[in-house]
């Protein structure tokens, strides 16, 4: 019997998941795209042209069967100019896209942006990409999903009705003048549901019934601190990214799963909230420069910082990881000395788990261990006994203290700059 994979981001995303799914893809039948939408975004880099990805599997460059389900939000536009640039690439990518998956529309962008506007300083850091707004019209059952788009009577009806209702509201409400256009957006749409027809499916039936003797490989986007629940709320996304969401945003029975987590070797947050290990000197710009640490899909620069263990430990309990892949660990070469944050002090206590509530987050001071950097460049390594001494120091002590064995560990940008332990 095969046992499903998850790849989860143990941090605030932007962890490298795309690489390690990408890695992982090579004995993939199937690669799922299960939460969230344009808003997150994965890169793979093949023989240094970077392929960039926010809603197409990254099994896509291995030409697997790729599944978009119901868990996920489109907007088509956006899928529709990836699948074209593939195709220019030669890679025609073999998609299903379940029907039931609720589609952004240009009136969820726009309430995004006014929302945001309004929050003044209180601001939470969102592209204004609508994903949200999508998220809460289908939690209100108001949500336009991918098979409306192939009724355009039942489509019609349902965007005269919305579109109304999220005309009022800006107007009214934020006081910006809607110049969408109707008419427009319908005939937009149909020509995206046209351009899509052949790639609608049923992609909980397609999971169920080969999900034991294929061999699956799901996706997630985000990272667990950016869980909507389980995160540093309110500076989260719209959705669930923790590794027990798949059954539902999927549609198959629970089940064992190998649960991979993605954990960069230091820590980065793009946008606002919380970060206790955030680094405001040399080292975080270093850490920033070196590590090209821009946002896949927002470009912003994300802020720095050491690895977190009470972080680590918190993903661990609500993901259940069964192994870890590190990340980005040539970023740290170079450093005469690297940090790890082992436990934190709140009001005079020990805490070893990340708190749950903003204001405890503001009392953290952090107990540091601190390790002999190392200077050999390692991005051509592909052996872990070749690593530098203090180099497996530094990994054997995540091991130690997490309790997870590393089975992968990535040393470069390339897709083959991979260590599999």
């Amino acid at each position: 019997m095969k046992i499903p994979i998850i790849v989860i981001g143990a941090q605030w995303g932007d962890e490298g998941k795309g690489k390690i799914i990408d890695f992982l893809s090579k004995s993939a039948d199937y690669v799922v795209r299960f939460n969230g939408g344009n808003n997150a975004g994965h890169t793979v880099v093949l023989k240094s042209e970077k392929y960039p990805l926010s809603l197409l599997p990254s099994g896509v460059l291995r030409r697997k069967k790729l599944l978009i389900s119901q868990g996920v939000v489109i907007n088509p536009k956006v899928l529709i100019t990836e699948i074209n640039f593939f195709q220019n690439k030669g890679i025609v990518p073999s998609l299903t896209i379940d029907k039931r998956v609720n589609l952004v529309m240009p009136y969820h962008q726009l309430l995004d942006a006014a929302t945001e506007e309004a929050k003044g300083d209180k601001k939470v850091g969102s592209l204004k990409l609508g994903i949200g707004y999508c998220y809460e019209d289908r939690n209100n059952r108001y949500g336009i999903r991918l098979e409306d788009l192939l009724n355009p009577q039942a489509f019609k009806r349902k965007l005269e009705e919305e579109f109304e209702l999220k005309k009022r509201r800006i107007e009214k409400v934020f006081k910006m003048k809607v110049t969408l256009n109707k008419d427009e957006i319908y005939q937009e749409y149909l020509k995206y549901g046209t351009f899509l027809k052949s790639y609608i499916g049923d992609v909980s039936l397609i999971v169920t019934k080969y999900i034991n003797k294929k061999q699956f490989l799901f996706e997630g986007a985000h990272g667990t601190f950016l869980d909507g629940n389980f995160g540093t709320y309110p500076f989260t996304t719209a959705v669930n990214t923790i590794s027990g969401s798949v059954f539902p945003y999927v549609g198959f029975p629970p089940q064992k799963l190998n649960i991979i987590a993605v954990v960069k070797a230091y820590t980065t947050r793009v946008g606002g909230g919380p970060f206790p290990t955030e680094l405001f000197d040399d080292s975080g710009i270093r850490l920033q420069e070196k590590g090209i640490e821009f946002g896949t899909v927002s470009k912003r620069k994300r802020r720095c910082g050491w690895l977190d263990f009470p972080m680590l430990k918190y993903a661990h309990r609500l993901n259940g990881f069964t192994s870890i892949a590190i990340t980005k660990l040539d970023v740290l070469s170079g450093l005469p000395e690297i940090k790890i944050a082992y436990n934190y002090r709140i009001n005079g206590s020990i805490v070893d788990e990340f708190p749950s509530n903003l204001p405890d987050i503001k009392k953290i001071d952090i107990n540091y261990e601190i390790f002999k950097g190392w200077k050999e460049d390692i991005v051509k390594i592909r052996k872990y006994t070749d690593l530098p001494k203090n180099c497996r120091i530094y990994l054997q002590a995540i091991e130690k203290e997490l309790k997870i064995p590393i089975s992968y560990i990535s040393v470069g940008a390339e897709r083959s700059a991979i260590i599999q332990k």
